[in-house]
């Protein structure tokens, strides 16, 4: 491995004084040394701006930046833009990395050096602190398929459904990229939207270069669960329309891949629906007890009767993606219906 490459680390902080710490004490302890470190402050209110000019003095691996609040994907487009190095990674704030996060990248970049690969994907650890009494899991490529933890892969780029299933493929923050790639190409996080704006990237990253996509089959990430999932699920104005572009445009993508299967395909379209009754679940919480609950309603009630939902929503119970109580309960076309039943669901559930 040549120590002589420099690896960019992208932190975007925000009111993260309670957790940036952990951030990075994790990336100034990275095995691999030849980093920088570029924190970009989005306008904290809160200490987290001094926690990090304290870090900045102790280590002079770490740019800090701050500018007014403008979002996550500006203030990570921010790093992109002042980053240096020849691959560029990106760690949120209130998540972690393991200590040898980037020599792993390396080590397989350097393992596939005579093949072309477009970015390296790592399993994530997802770390539930909010519950005490909910296990934390690993996403990793699934033993029952014939994979082996701590092995590496080379993957078809159509291997992007089986990644978007165990949730590894929609995020930035387990993956290793190349620099010049995304800055010759101006590939950058849409400041316009405020879900989804991972994948665009990950899509447009992907449009821009070719190769393989590389998978180390261990978790070295840790997402940090720190709320309720009612919590953690906010609605802005547009989110709905943002959800059905990408995720037409990741369907129509990975259709366009070699050797692409009929099953990759629905698995898509299995978290397309998922993702779809998540945005309609945060408008409904959002609005149910005010004055545009009429509105809502009858909003919620044309996306759960549009014939693109209801279409897809067939297809992936035929496919056996999605339960049984859950299909019938949207196919009723009543999202009331279909809220109150999840609701004794994760009673039941616990």
């Amino acid at each position: 491995m040549n120590s002589g490459v420099l690896v960019s680390v992208v932190i975007p902080t925000y009111n993260a004084e309670k957790y940036i710490n952990e951030c990075l004490e994790a990336s100034i302890r990275q095995s691999y040394r030849n980093i920088e470190i570029l924190v970009v402050d989005d306008g904290s209110k809160d200490s987290t701006l001094e926690i990090c000019k304290s870090y900045a003095d102790r280590d002079p691996r770490i740019r800090l930046f701050t500018h007014e609040n403008t979002g996550v994907s500006a203030t990570r487009n921010r790093g992109i833009r002042h980053a240096k190095g020849d691959y560029i990674v990106f760690f949120d704030a209130d998540d972690y990395p393991e200590d040898n996060l980037i020599q792993s990248y390396l080590e397989a970049k350097n393992q596939w050096k005579d093949k072309e690969v477009a970015f390296v994907v790592c399993g994530m650890f997802s770390d539930n602190i909010f519950n005490k009494y909910v296990e934390g899991t690993e996403n990793l490529l699934e033993s029952a398929h014939g994979y082996i933890r701590g092995e590496n892969y080379l993957l078809v780029r159509s291997s992007a459904a089986t990644l978007s299933w165990l949730k590894l493929f929609n995020f930035v923050t387990n993956k290793l990229y190349d620099l010049k790639t995304i800055k010759d190409n101006v590939i950058l996080f849409d400041e316009d939207i405020a879900i989804g704006e991972d994948l665009k990237f990950n899509l447009d990253y992907l449009d821009s270069c070719d190769g393989y996509i590389g998978m180390i089959n261990i978790p070295l990430y840790h997402y940090i669960k720190r709320g309720s999932s009612s919590l953690s699920i906010s609605y802005h104005d547009g989110d709905i329309e943002d959800t059905k572009e990408i995720y037409r445009r990741l369907i129509n993508w990975e259709a366009a891949q070699t050797g692409v299967t009929e099953d990759n395909v629905l698995l898509i379209k299995g978290i397309y629906i998922t993702d779809w009754v998540s945005r309609l679940t945060a408008l409904y919480e959002k609005h149910h007890r005010d004055e545009l609950r009429p509105l809502v309603k009858k909003k919620l009630r044309e996306e759960l009767q549009s014939n693109e939902f209801r279409e897809t929503l067939a297809e992936v119970y035929k496919a056996q993606k999605i339960s049984r109580i859950r299909y019938y309960s949207l196919m009723i076309g009543s999202f009331e219906v279909f809220f109150f039943l999840r609701g004794i669901y994760q009673v039941l559930k616990g």
